[in-house]
């Protein structure tokens, strides 16, 4: 039977205080809407563009249901929402890159030679990716009618787009033969990432009082996800000089966040500790698939719950067992990853044992 919707709220409050408590929030970061349906690759063909007029609610909403009816089955601290995502990259196709469909994914291509003959990057509301995205969401809240949340999409941060923008090789050159030229388009994106979560949030209602994050995360008011993956190739000094800045923007613009960060950047925290005002972090453990030892993450882990609440995310009960075992429960939570489009019958079962009173 699952746990009601008010005492999973009551302990996200006593998780976002970080008070004493007898255990971790546990859950899943079950997220089917975050790869491509494999319905419409094959639709649009491998190696051709997409547009936005091609993303018709009707192709996902059927998909939406059947994943909140099965996840209405767990027994979860956590509140899962469903997000307009479906392996779109919506920031980077916003800001003028290509999407092209290949096999299991979208892919945002270059989309900026050079930055001296470059098109400044700004917010347009009438933009068509835009338009198609807000319309998606507002299909999805109507969809839920109250049942579930509706959450952002995956939005990769400013330091992401840019790298798809010139490729991430070539923006590591640009770092160091190009630093005025990247600190102005990272402005502009910092602007744009803005402008496109406002807009989104717009047609977003609260959800018993809140807004929940696609890492699982509800707080009592809006709420986002920023992210800079690309992070895990460029040292803390580069970060805190290029990046860390327009993270502090983004966050000045929004009550709550969940920052998402993979275990191969966990040697930027210490940067994001920085920051003040970020609620929470979420850090995905990677031991298992070539990432940092489960030692060195969970040495950051216990760095995080010192100072900010921490969503981990494991991606097998042994690991989660361990970091239950490992971890203060104060300010954790312990939740298991996968993006299958059905949920594992052994987390289920996980999670029906663990989260008991």
């Amino acid at each position: 039977m699952s746990i009601p919707i008010s005492k999973r709220i009551a302990r996200y409050n006593t998780w976002l205080k970080r008070e004493p408590t007898g255990r971790p929030l546990i859950g899943p970061l079950w997220e089917p809407d975050i790869p491509p349906l494999p319905e419409f690759l094959e639709r649009v063909g491998n190696g051709n563009p997409i547009s936005p007029e091609q993303l018709r609610p009707d192709l996902f909403l059927p998909h939406v249901e059947r994943w909140h009816r099965c996840e209405s089955q767990l027994v979860s601290d956590v509140i899962t929402p469903f997000a307009p995502a479906f392996g779109i990259p919506w920031v980077e196709a916003i800001a003028g890159c290509p999407v092209v469909a290949h096999p299991g994914s979208l892919w945002a291509g270059p989309a900026i030679e050079s930055y001296t003959d470059r098109r400044p990057i700004v917010f347009d509301r009438d933009s068509p990716w835009l338009r198609s995205l807000i319309d998606l969401t507002r299909a999805l809240v109507t969809l839920a009618n109250g049942r579930f949340p509706v959450a952002l999409p995956q939005m990769r941060g400013p330091l992401d787009v840019l790298a798809a923008m010139r490729t991430p090789q070539q923006m590591s050159i640009d770092l160091i033969e190009a630093p005025d030229e990247v600190t102005r388009i990272l402005g502009e994106l910092t602007d744009l990432w803005v402008g496109i979560a406002q807009a989104v949030l717009e047609v977003i209602p609260p959800f018993h009082g809140g807004y929940c994050t696609r890492m699982k995360m509800w707080a009592p008011g809006c709420a986002i996800t920023p992210q800079n993956d690309v992070s895990a190739l460029i040292s803390p000094k580069m970060y805190k000089r290029f990046a860390l800045p327009f993270d502090q923007q983004i966050a000045s613009r929004f009550p709550y966040h969940s920052f998402h960060m993979h275990s191969t950047e966990h040697h930027q925290i210490a940067n994001l500790l920085t920051l003040q005002q970020l609620t929470a972090i979420q850090l995905t453990l990677e031991h298992t698939l070539g990432g940092p030892s489960l030692d060195i993450t969970l040495a950051a882990a216990r760095r995080v719950l010192r100072e900010k609440p921490l969503l981990l995310v494991a991606f097998d009960t042994e690991t989660a067992d361990l970091c239950l075992q490992e971890l203060p429960a104060a300010g954790l939570a312990v939740m298991i990853g996968f993006n299958d489009y059905e949920i594992p019958d052994e987390i289920a079962r996980w999670f029906s044992d663990h989260c008991r009173p």
